[in-house]
């Protein structure tokens, strides 16, 4: 939708939202009238653009009118035929649309937004039941190289080394910047498994089986060959490393005392209330 049709929508919004409503004391020139609703010059204000032609004005000002009596029509038809139920539905969109902007105005000046790594540590050990894997998840490097790149031997033994640590992914990189080739070295990360198959052609029926019995792999496709060494796993429906689930539980913990906060507001403004007597029960 371009700018100025955007515009003449708010526009014809906001005209048929004031004619719907307002007493007919408006003197600026008359454009159209329908069961009693009434357009004026006015309404248009700011819906033709400066260097506007008049025959490109004419134009704008009648598809804005013609667009406004239809609209108008078909509004007038729905007055007559709303049902008091719908009216109490407006009400009750209104005034949760107020509660919840007041609750938002509360929340934003008490919450203390700040979460330590403690308290995520500590709800993580309380609820390590409800963190599951849905899907296998690893800890690995690996490396992409030509089929016929001297580089292939060395950085073959490098990822079959036993006690693969820090050192050995330096030497891997280090080794791999030197032949400009290309590849993950980050051994601290958890990546999901198919992560990994989206970089390395490993094809497998059974993931759990396959991340059990394969710690070191290498294949060769389409002329590359690509090395890779899993330090860690963990198969679907274990219990989700910390690290990943931190900022889930961050969102949780929060949400936790927005709950209070509200909670809190809630029962104070009743005691309020009531203290005042303001508040009468009949039944």
């Amino acid at each position: 939708m371009s700018c100025a049709r955007s515009l003449s929508s708010l526009l014809l919004l906001g005209a048929l939202l004031a004619t719907g409503c307002r007493q007919h004391t408006d003197d600026t020139p008359l454009l159209a009238s329908v069961y009693g609703h009434e357009l004026h010059s006015s309404d248009l204000a700011g819906l033709v653009g400066e260097g506007v032609s008049a025959e490109d004005s004419t134009a704008i000002v009648a598809s804005y009118v013609e667009q406004w009596i239809r609209q108008t029509v078909l509004l007038a038809k729905a007055e007559k035929n709303i049902t008091d139920d719908f009216d109490r539905q407006l009400n009750e969109y209104r005034n949760s649309l107020l509660i919840y902007a007041y609750e938002q105005k509360i929340v934003n000046q008490l919450l203390d937004t700040n979460i330590s790594d403690e308290q995520i540590a500590d709800y993580y050990e309380q609820h390590r039941d409800d963190f599951h894997l849905k899907n296998a998840i690893v800890k690995a490097v690996y490396v992409t190289a030509p089929d016929k790149s001297p580089a292939v031997a060395k950085l073959k033994k490098i990822i079959e080394r036993k006690g693969f640590d820090d050192h050995d992914v330096v030497e891997l990189e280090e080794l791999s910047s030197r032949n400009n080739l290309t590849g993950y070295y980050d051994i601290d990360s958890w990546i999901p498994f198919y992560t990994l198959q989206k970089a390395v052609p490993i094809t497998t029926y059974n993931e759990d089986i396959y991340l059990k019995q394969n710690r070191t792999i290498t294949l060769s496709d389409n002329g590359l060959t690509y090395l890779v060494r899993i330090l860690d796993y963990k198969v679907s429906d274990e219990t989700s490393p910390l690290e990943l689930q931190t900022e889930n539980i961050r969102s949780i913990l929060l949400n936790h005392r927005k709950l209070e906060i509200l909670n809190r507001l809630q029962s104070d403004l009743l005691k309020e209330a009531e203290k005042n007597d303001n508040v009468k029960r009949y039944i």
